[in-house]
Protein backbone atom coordinates (compact mmCIF):
# COMPACT_ATOMS: atom_id res chain seq x y z
CA UNK A 1 0.00 0.00 0.00
CA UNK A 2 2.79 2.38 0.90
CA UNK A 3 4.53 1.67 -2.41
CA UNK A 4 1.37 2.47 -4.36
CA UNK A 5 1.01 5.78 -2.54
CA UNK A 6 4.65 6.74 -3.20
CA UNK A 7 4.38 5.76 -6.85
CA UNK A 8 1.15 7.73 -7.30
CA UNK A 9 2.66 10.76 -5.56
CA UNK A 10 5.80 10.73 -7.71
CA UNK A 11 3.74 10.35 -10.87
CA UNK A 12 1.56 13.33 -9.87
CA UNK A 13 4.67 15.39 -9.09
CA UNK A 14 6.14 14.57 -12.54
CA UNK A 15 2.91 15.65 -14.23
CA UNK A 16 2.86 18.91 -12.27
CA UNK A 17 6.51 19.63 -13.13
CA UNK A 18 5.83 18.87 -16.82
CA UNK A 19 2.83 21.19 -16.87
CA UNK A 20 4.78 23.93 -15.12
CA UNK A 21 7.59 23.58 -17.66
CA UNK A 22 5.22 23.95 -20.63
CA UNK A 23 3.56 26.98 -19.12
CA UNK A 24 6.86 28.70 -18.28
CA UNK A 25 8.30 30.10 -21.57
CA UNK A 26 10.83 32.45 -19.98
CA UNK A 27 14.58 32.34 -20.44
CA UNK A 28 17.66 33.54 -18.60
CA UNK A 29 20.67 35.42 -19.95
CA UNK A 30 24.07 34.75 -18.44
CA UNK A 31 26.45 37.53 -19.39
CA UNK A 32 30.13 36.64 -19.04
CA UNK A 33 32.13 39.11 -21.23
CA UNK A 34 32.82 38.62 -23.99
CA UNK A 35 30.17 35.87 -23.97
CA UNK A 36 26.45 35.99 -23.51
CA UNK A 37 24.52 32.82 -22.95
CA UNK A 38 20.77 32.47 -23.25
CA UNK A 39 19.21 29.38 -21.62
CA UNK A 40 15.73 28.24 -20.79
CA UNK A 41 14.53 29.28 -17.37
CA UNK A 42 13.41 25.70 -16.76
CA UNK A 43 16.88 24.41 -17.58
CA UNK A 44 18.38 26.98 -15.23
CA UNK A 45 16.16 25.72 -12.42
CA UNK A 46 17.15 22.12 -13.14
CA UNK A 47 20.82 23.13 -13.21
CA UNK A 48 20.58 24.96 -9.89
CA UNK A 49 18.88 21.94 -8.28
CA UNK A 50 21.54 19.59 -9.64
CA UNK A 51 24.31 21.94 -8.47
CA UNK A 52 22.86 22.05 -4.98
CA UNK A 53 22.52 18.23 -4.94
CA UNK A 54 26.10 17.77 -6.13
CA UNK A 55 27.37 20.28 -3.53
CA UNK A 56 25.46 18.50 -0.78
CA UNK A 57 26.78 15.12 -1.88
CA UNK A 58 30.32 16.46 -2.02
CA UNK A 59 30.14 18.06 1.41
CA UNK A 60 28.60 14.89 2.82
CA UNK A 61 31.37 12.78 1.33
CA UNK A 62 34.00 15.14 2.73
CA UNK A 63 32.38 15.04 6.18
CA UNK A 64 32.37 11.24 6.17
CA UNK A 65 36.02 11.15 5.11
CA UNK A 66 37.00 13.68 7.78
CA UNK A 67 35.13 11.73 10.47
CA UNK A 68 36.64 8.35 9.64
CA UNK A 69 39.42 8.51 12.32
CA UNK A 70 36.89 9.35 15.04
CA UNK A 71 34.56 6.61 13.79
CA UNK A 72 37.43 4.12 13.89
CA UNK A 73 38.19 5.17 17.46
CA UNK A 74 34.52 4.80 18.43
CA UNK A 75 34.41 1.38 16.82
CA UNK A 76 37.49 0.27 18.71
CA UNK A 77 36.08 1.67 21.93
CA UNK A 78 32.80 -0.20 21.43
CA UNK A 79 34.73 -3.36 20.70
CA UNK A 80 36.77 -2.97 23.89
CA UNK A 81 33.64 -2.18 25.84
CA UNK A 82 31.92 -5.35 24.60
CA UNK A 83 35.03 -7.29 25.53
CA UNK A 84 35.06 -5.67 29.00
CA UNK A 85 31.39 -6.51 29.59
CA UNK A 86 31.99 -10.11 28.55
CA UNK A 87 35.02 -10.26 30.87
CA UNK A 88 32.97 -8.85 33.76
CA UNK A 89 30.29 -11.46 33.17
CA UNK A 90 32.92 -14.23 33.02
CA UNK A 91 34.54 -12.92 36.23
CA UNK A 92 31.25 -13.04 38.13
CA UNK A 93 30.45 -16.55 36.89
CA UNK A 94 33.97 -17.80 37.68
CA UNK A 95 33.80 -16.27 41.17
CA UNK A 96 30.55 -18.05 42.01
CA UNK A 97 31.95 -21.25 40.53
CA UNK A 98 34.86 -21.01 42.96
CA UNK A 99 37.48 -20.44 40.24
CA UNK A 100 39.06 -17.47 41.96
CA UNK A 101 42.24 -17.22 39.92
CA UNK A 102 40.22 -17.15 36.69
CA UNK A 103 37.80 -14.65 38.24
CA UNK A 104 40.66 -12.32 39.16
CA UNK A 105 42.14 -12.41 35.64
CA UNK A 106 38.78 -11.75 34.00
CA UNK A 107 38.00 -8.93 36.43
CA UNK A 108 41.39 -7.34 35.76
CA UNK A 109 40.67 -7.38 32.01
CA UNK A 110 37.28 -5.82 32.63
CA UNK A 111 38.83 -3.02 34.69
CA UNK A 112 41.38 -2.19 32.00
CA UNK A 113 38.81 -1.83 29.21
CA UNK A 114 35.78 -0.52 31.14
CA UNK A 115 34.93 3.16 31.47
CA UNK A 116 31.65 3.10 33.45
CA UNK A 117 32.61 3.69 37.13
CA UNK A 118 29.95 1.29 38.45
CA UNK A 119 31.25 -1.57 36.29
CA UNK A 120 34.85 -0.74 37.16
CA UNK A 121 33.92 -0.84 40.84
CA UNK A 122 32.19 -4.22 40.42
CA UNK A 123 35.20 -5.66 38.60
CA UNK A 124 37.61 -4.37 41.26
CA UNK A 125 35.45 -5.80 44.05
CA UNK A 126 35.41 -9.23 42.38
CA UNK A 127 39.17 -9.08 41.85
CA UNK A 128 39.81 -8.00 45.45
CA UNK A 129 37.51 -10.69 46.83
CA UNK A 130 39.15 -13.37 44.70
CA UNK A 131 42.65 -12.25 45.71
CA UNK A 132 41.59 -12.21 49.35
CA UNK A 133 40.27 -15.75 49.19
CA UNK A 134 43.57 -16.83 47.62
CA UNK A 135 45.33 -15.02 50.53
CA UNK A 136 47.20 -12.67 48.22
CA UNK A 137 47.08 -9.67 50.57
CA UNK A 138 49.21 -7.41 48.37
CA UNK A 139 46.94 -7.78 45.33
CA UNK A 140 43.84 -7.52 47.50
CA UNK A 141 44.92 -4.18 48.95
CA UNK A 142 46.00 -2.93 45.53
CA UNK A 143 42.57 -3.60 44.04
CA UNK A 144 40.85 -1.98 47.00
CA UNK A 145 43.17 1.02 46.74
CA UNK A 146 42.13 1.58 43.13
CA UNK A 147 38.55 1.95 44.33
CA UNK A 148 39.51 5.16 46.15
CA UNK A 149 39.64 6.98 42.81
CA UNK A 150 36.03 6.14 42.00
CA UNK A 151 33.01 8.36 42.86
CA UNK A 152 31.85 8.79 46.45
CA UNK A 153 28.63 6.85 45.92
CA UNK A 154 30.71 3.70 45.31
CA UNK A 155 32.83 3.96 48.46
CA UNK A 156 30.31 2.18 50.69
CA UNK A 157 30.74 -1.03 48.71
CA UNK A 158 34.50 -0.59 48.88
CA UNK A 159 34.52 -0.26 52.69
CA UNK A 160 32.13 -3.16 53.20
CA UNK A 161 34.25 -5.41 51.02
CA UNK A 162 37.36 -4.27 52.87
CA UNK A 163 35.73 -5.09 56.22
CA UNK A 164 34.68 -8.59 55.14
CA UNK A 165 38.09 -9.41 53.65
CA UNK A 166 39.94 -8.22 56.73
CA UNK A 167 37.60 -10.13 59.00
CA UNK A 168 38.24 -13.29 56.97
CA UNK A 169 41.98 -12.65 57.34
CA UNK A 170 41.57 -12.12 61.14
CA UNK A 171 42.76 -8.53 60.81
CA UNK A 172 40.30 -7.35 63.45
CA UNK A 173 41.64 -3.81 63.83
CA UNK A 174 41.54 -3.23 60.08
CA UNK A 175 38.07 -4.76 59.81
CA UNK A 176 36.75 -2.51 62.57
CA UNK A 177 38.27 0.57 60.90
CA UNK A 178 36.62 -0.38 57.59
CA UNK A 179 33.26 -0.90 59.33
CA UNK A 180 33.51 2.53 60.94
CA UNK A 181 34.20 4.11 57.55
CA UNK A 182 31.18 2.29 56.11
CA UNK A 183 28.97 3.40 59.00
CA UNK A 184 30.10 7.01 58.49
CA UNK A 185 28.42 6.77 55.07
CA UNK A 186 25.40 4.66 56.15
CA UNK A 187 25.07 4.66 59.97
CA UNK A 188 22.31 2.02 60.21
CA UNK A 189 23.51 -0.39 57.53
CA UNK A 190 22.51 -3.81 58.86
CA UNK A 191 25.34 -5.79 57.29
CA UNK A 192 27.92 -3.37 58.71
CA UNK A 193 26.41 -3.87 62.17
CA UNK A 194 26.61 -7.65 61.72
CA UNK A 195 30.29 -7.49 60.81
CA UNK A 196 30.98 -5.15 63.71
CA UNK A 197 29.21 -7.57 66.04
CA UNK A 198 31.51 -10.41 64.97
CA UNK A 199 34.59 -8.19 65.28
CA UNK A 200 33.62 -6.93 68.75
CA UNK A 201 33.04 -10.51 69.87
CA UNK A 202 36.48 -11.60 68.64
CA UNK A 203 38.03 -8.53 70.26
CA UNK A 204 36.35 -9.55 73.55
CA UNK A 205 34.33 -6.37 74.00
CA UNK A 206 31.18 -7.83 75.60
CA UNK A 207 29.44 -4.52 76.36
CA UNK A 208 29.59 -3.56 72.68
CA UNK A 209 28.42 -7.05 71.69
CA UNK A 210 25.35 -6.78 73.92
CA UNK A 211 24.47 -3.32 72.60
CA UNK A 212 24.83 -4.39 68.96
CA UNK A 213 22.85 -7.57 69.59
CA UNK A 214 19.89 -5.61 70.93
CA UNK A 215 20.07 -3.14 68.05
CA UNK A 216 20.11 -5.90 65.42
CA UNK A 217 17.33 -7.79 67.22
CA UNK A 218 15.08 -4.71 67.17
CA UNK A 219 15.68 -4.27 63.43
CA UNK A 220 14.88 -7.98 62.80
CA UNK A 221 18.42 -8.56 61.53
CA UNK A 222 18.91 -11.35 64.12
CA UNK A 223 16.47 -14.00 65.22
CA UNK A 224 15.93 -14.82 68.88
CA UNK A 225 18.22 -17.88 68.87
CA UNK A 226 21.10 -15.99 67.27
CA UNK A 227 20.68 -13.12 69.72
CA UNK A 228 20.72 -15.52 72.63
CA UNK A 229 23.96 -17.12 71.43
CA UNK A 230 25.63 -13.72 71.11
CA UNK A 231 24.41 -12.70 74.56
CA UNK A 232 25.70 -15.95 76.02
CA UNK A 233 29.12 -15.39 74.44
CA UNK A 234 29.23 -11.81 75.77
CA UNK A 235 28.19 -12.88 79.28
CA UNK A 236 30.86 -15.59 79.25
CA UNK A 237 33.49 -12.99 78.35
CA UNK A 238 32.27 -10.71 81.15
CA UNK A 239 32.34 -13.62 83.57
CA UNK A 240 36.00 -14.31 82.79
CA UNK A 241 36.93 -10.91 84.29
CA UNK A 242 35.22 -11.54 87.66
CA UNK A 243 37.27 -12.72 90.63
CA UNK A 244 35.24 -13.66 93.70
CA UNK A 245 31.78 -14.94 94.53
CA UNK A 246 30.35 -11.56 95.51
CA UNK A 247 31.23 -10.06 92.14
CA UNK A 248 29.74 -13.04 90.33
CA UNK A 249 26.52 -12.86 92.35
CA UNK A 250 26.14 -9.11 91.77
CA UNK A 251 26.84 -9.58 88.09
CA UNK A 252 24.29 -12.39 87.82
CA UNK A 253 21.55 -10.15 89.25
CA UNK A 254 22.12 -7.69 86.40
CA UNK A 255 21.51 -10.34 83.76
CA UNK A 256 17.96 -10.56 82.30
CA UNK A 257 15.84 -13.20 84.00
CA UNK A 258 15.46 -15.27 80.83
CA UNK A 259 19.24 -15.63 80.54
CA UNK A 260 20.13 -15.98 84.21
CA UNK A 261 19.60 -19.74 84.48
CA UNK A 262 20.98 -20.69 81.08
CA UNK A 263 22.68 -24.08 81.71
CA UNK A 264 25.83 -23.16 79.80
CA UNK A 265 26.15 -19.86 81.64
CA UNK A 266 25.47 -21.47 85.01
CA UNK A 267 28.16 -24.04 84.27
CA UNK A 268 30.63 -21.28 83.46
CA UNK A 269 29.76 -19.41 86.67
CA UNK A 270 30.22 -22.60 88.69
CA UNK A 271 33.68 -23.11 87.20
CA UNK A 272 34.66 -19.55 88.15
CA UNK A 273 33.35 -20.09 91.68
CA UNK A 274 35.29 -23.34 91.98
CA UNK A 275 38.45 -21.46 91.10
CA UNK A 276 37.56 -18.97 93.85
CA UNK A 277 36.77 -21.91 96.20
CA UNK A 278 33.29 -20.53 96.90
CA UNK A 279 31.61 -23.94 96.84
CA UNK A 280 28.41 -23.03 98.68
CA UNK A 281 27.58 -20.24 96.26
CA UNK A 282 28.33 -22.55 93.32
CA UNK A 283 25.87 -25.06 94.78
CA UNK A 284 23.29 -22.29 95.25
CA UNK A 285 23.50 -21.33 91.57
CA UNK A 286 23.20 -24.97 90.54
CA UNK A 287 20.19 -25.41 92.82
CA UNK A 288 18.44 -22.37 91.33
CA UNK A 289 18.98 -23.73 87.83
CA UNK A 290 17.91 -27.27 88.73
CA UNK A 291 14.72 -25.95 90.31
CA UNK A 292 13.66 -24.69 86.86
CA UNK A 293 12.42 -27.71 84.90
CA UNK A 294 13.03 -25.98 81.56
CA UNK A 295 16.65 -25.11 82.37
CA UNK A 296 17.64 -28.21 84.37
CA UNK A 297 20.08 -30.53 82.57
CA UNK A 298 21.96 -33.71 83.54
CA UNK A 299 25.22 -31.77 83.29
CA UNK A 300 24.13 -29.37 86.03
CA UNK A 301 23.13 -32.28 88.27
CA UNK A 302 26.54 -33.86 87.63
CA UNK A 303 28.23 -30.60 88.66
CA UNK A 304 26.21 -30.62 91.89
CA UNK A 305 27.16 -34.22 92.65
CA UNK A 306 30.85 -33.41 92.28
CA UNK A 307 30.49 -30.57 94.80
CA UNK A 308 28.84 -32.69 97.47
CA UNK A 309 31.85 -33.33 99.71
CA UNK A 310 33.09 -29.71 99.49
CA UNK A 311 29.90 -28.10 100.80
CA UNK A 312 29.14 -27.00 104.32
CA UNK A 313 26.87 -29.24 106.36
CA UNK A 314 24.11 -26.62 106.43
CA UNK A 315 24.19 -26.23 102.66
CA UNK A 316 24.06 -29.98 102.09
CA UNK A 317 20.99 -30.35 104.27
CA UNK A 318 19.25 -27.48 102.47
CA UNK A 319 20.01 -29.06 99.10
CA UNK A 320 18.74 -32.49 100.20
CA UNK A 321 15.48 -30.93 101.33
CA UNK A 322 15.07 -28.90 98.12
CA UNK A 323 16.08 -31.74 95.80
CA UNK A 324 13.40 -34.05 97.15
CA UNK A 325 10.87 -31.59 95.74
CA UNK A 326 12.65 -31.65 92.36
CA UNK A 327 12.36 -35.44 92.26
CA UNK A 328 8.58 -35.26 92.45
CA UNK A 329 8.66 -33.48 89.08
CA UNK A 330 11.57 -35.44 87.58
CA UNK A 331 11.48 -38.85 89.25
CA UNK A 332 13.57 -40.56 86.53
CA UNK A 333 16.44 -38.08 86.45
CA UNK A 334 19.28 -40.49 87.18
CA UNK A 335 21.90 -37.70 87.48
CA UNK A 336 19.76 -35.87 90.04
CA UNK A 337 19.42 -39.11 92.01
CA UNK A 338 23.21 -39.54 91.86
CA UNK A 339 23.68 -35.98 93.18
CA UNK A 340 21.30 -36.68 96.07
CA UNK A 341 23.09 -39.92 96.81
CA UNK A 342 26.45 -38.18 97.03
CA UNK A 343 25.00 -35.39 99.17
CA UNK A 344 23.53 -37.96 101.56
CA UNK A 345 26.82 -39.90 101.58
CA UNK A 346 28.78 -36.74 102.44
CA UNK A 347 26.30 -36.10 105.24
CA UNK A 348 26.73 -39.75 106.45
CA UNK A 349 23.09 -40.55 105.82
CA UNK A 350 23.95 -44.04 104.66
CA UNK A 351 20.45 -45.37 104.16
CA UNK A 352 19.30 -42.41 102.07
CA UNK A 353 22.52 -42.46 100.09
CA UNK A 354 22.07 -46.16 99.25
CA UNK A 355 18.42 -45.64 98.19
CA UNK A 356 19.25 -42.72 95.92
CA UNK A 357 22.24 -44.44 94.31
CA UNK A 358 20.38 -47.70 93.74
CA UNK A 359 17.51 -45.74 92.16
CA UNK A 360 20.00 -43.97 89.87
CA UNK A 361 21.57 -47.29 88.81
CA UNK A 362 18.16 -48.84 88.16
CA UNK A 363 17.33 -46.07 85.68
CA UNK A 364 20.72 -45.87 83.96
CA UNK A 365 23.94 -47.52 85.16
CA UNK A 366 26.89 -45.12 85.18
CA UNK A 367 30.47 -45.39 86.29
CA UNK A 368 29.94 -42.48 88.70
CA UNK A 369 27.04 -44.21 90.47
CA UNK A 370 28.94 -47.50 90.75
CA UNK A 371 31.97 -45.66 92.14
CA UNK A 372 29.74 -43.90 94.69
CA UNK A 373 28.28 -47.28 95.72
CA UNK A 374 31.77 -48.73 96.16
CA UNK A 375 32.70 -45.83 98.45
CA UNK A 376 29.43 -46.19 100.39
CA UNK A 377 29.77 -49.92 101.04
CA UNK A 378 33.41 -49.53 101.98
CA UNK A 379 32.41 -46.84 104.49
CA UNK A 380 29.79 -49.05 106.16
CA UNK A 381 32.00 -52.16 106.09
CA UNK A 382 30.26 -54.19 103.35
CA UNK A 383 33.29 -55.34 101.41
CA UNK A 384 31.42 -57.95 99.34
CA UNK A 385 28.88 -55.41 98.07
CA UNK A 386 31.68 -52.95 97.36
CA UNK A 387 33.52 -55.66 95.37
CA UNK A 388 30.35 -56.44 93.42
CA UNK A 389 29.90 -52.80 92.32
CA UNK A 390 33.59 -52.56 91.56
CA UNK A 391 33.30 -55.49 89.13
CA UNK A 392 30.12 -54.05 87.61
CA UNK A 393 31.83 -50.70 87.07
CA UNK A 394 34.76 -52.47 85.42
CA UNK A 395 32.43 -54.37 83.09
CA UNK A 396 30.60 -51.15 82.25
CA UNK A 397 33.88 -49.37 81.53
CA UNK A 398 35.01 -52.19 79.23
CA UNK A 399 31.65 -52.20 77.42
CA UNK A 400 31.78 -48.45 76.89
CA UNK A 401 35.38 -48.71 75.70
CA UNK A 402 34.35 -51.25 73.07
Amino acid sequence: MKFVLWFTGLFALAVLVGLAATLNSGYAILFMPPYRIEISFNLLIVGIVLAIALAHFGLRLFSIAAGLPAEVRRFQRRKKLRSARHALRDAAIAYFEGRFQRAERAAQKAVDDEYAPENRALALLIAARSAGIMQDVEKRDAYLGRLDALPENLQLARHMQDAELRLDAKDLTGALAAVERARSISPNLTNALRIELKVRLLLKQPEAVLALTEKLLKSDALDADQARRYRLAAYTQQLATLIDGREIRDWQRRIPEQERHNPTLVGAMVQRLLLAEDYDLAATLLAEALADDEQATPELARELSQLAEKLSETRRLELLKSAEGWLTRRPRDHMLLLALGRLAYAQRLWGKAQNYLEASLSIQPTLSAHAAMVSLFQAIGKADSAELHYRQSLELALAQGC
